[in-house]
């Protein structure tokens, strides 16, 4: 195991340090690090004005914003999966993503995305919070939160969220409609340290606090009359964990727009390599995550350069086919 996380890290260093020098124009790694180690502070020789600014304004911060939001959806797609015992749920079904959506337009609708580049994060985040709590207490019953009625429930609440946004975009102007579906589409295009600064430190933390979590879950997969014997609380475990979850999806879309995708396929490839103890899974996913979607965000800079593609439409390229081969397959073993 240890093996795997030194693995996952030398790789997350390099394409960290390769897409920080990729774009229109070209910096080696050489520089690159260099230049990383003029902007903490050490006199490094041999570094010029424009990398400093190509680096520390442009492409540092974008980097690190896709290396915490892959990180972050990838550990909540994980934690969900092991709430639901199924490794094909992700965020979205607890109405997270929904939730975000709501938040988006409705900040759009009002103008305020116009008044500070702090409204649309805010709104998006209090909307993915929001759904996601009025799923779990619709959800509960008698202090009892039965899986199959959140994902119902989650379904139901998503599917209205959805009609609800439909009719906010018909009632307004193109160019709000226009901002809304740059939203939708995920990116991470003008990120910049302000963004840094806002989601940083708070998913830091969140994805430092699923670790604890961790063989509680590997507890709760074994069944719910298991986890009270052996004296974990499954209601309160569920509770604490759709808490967490909705934290870090909606604090990492609210700065990155909806990105599809990052928490079904990474958790799930990572759970092939490391198996399905969590105390192994969630540590793997944090890593896996983040070099994902910096991979994934790299595609979409240079792919069509100089027209950038949004990130979420290349998770989804890749997340979709996957997607339907996970269900071929659980289908041939249901059929088997």
């Amino acid at each position: 195991m240890k093996k795997v996380l030194v693995v996952l890290c030398v790789i997350l260093l390099i394409v960290f340090v390769v897409s920080i020098g990729v774009g229109s124009v070209f910096i080696p790694p050489l520089r690159v690090l260099k230049v990383i180690f003029s902007l903490i502070g050490f006199k490094v020789p041999g570094v010029n004005q424009m990398d400093l600014t190509i680096i520390g304004q442009i492409r540092l911060p974008r980097i690190i914003i896709a290396m915490i939001v892959g990180m972050s959806l990838s550990v909540a797609g994980a934690l969900v999966q092991g709430l639901y015992r199924n490794p094909m749920a992700d965020p979205g079904i607890i109405g997270t993503s929904s939730g975000a959506s709501l938040g988006a337009i409705s900040c759009i609708a009002l103008s305020f995305n116009t008044i500070s580049i702090f409204y649309l994060p805010l709104f998006s985040f209090v909307g993915a919070l929001g759904i996601s709590f009025l799923v779990y207490k619709l959800a509960t019953k008698d202090g009892k939160t039965p899986i199959l009625n959140l994902i119902l429930i989650g379904i139901a609440v998503s599917t209205f969220i959805s009609s609800i946004n439909s009719l906010i975009l018909s009632n307004i102007n193109q160019y709000q409609v226009s901002e809304y579906i740059f939203w939708m589409l995920g990116g991470l295009d003008s990120r910049s340290w302000t963004h840094v600064k806002i989601s940083f430190v708070p998913l830091v933390i969140l994805i430092l606090c699923s670790l604890i979590f961790a063989k509680r879950i590997n507890i709760l997969i074994l069944g719910e009359e298991e986890s009270y014997t052996i004296g974990v609380n499954p209601e309160r475990l569920k509770k604490r964990l759709l808490i967490l979850v909705s934290l870090l999806t909606g604090i990492a879309v609210s700065v990155s727009g909806a990105i599809s995708f990052v928490g079904l396929i990474t958790p799930h490839i990572l759970r092939l390599i490391v198996g399905s103890d969590y105390r192994k899974l969630i540590p793997a996913s944090i890593l896996g995550g983040g070099i994902f979607l910096i991979v994934c965000d790299t595609i979409a800079r240079v792919l069509f350069s100089p027209i950038e593609v949004k990130v979420g439409i290349i998770t989804s390229i890749v997340g979709a086919p996957y997607f339907l081969y996970l269900l071929k397959k659980r289908e041939n073993e249901v059929t088997i």
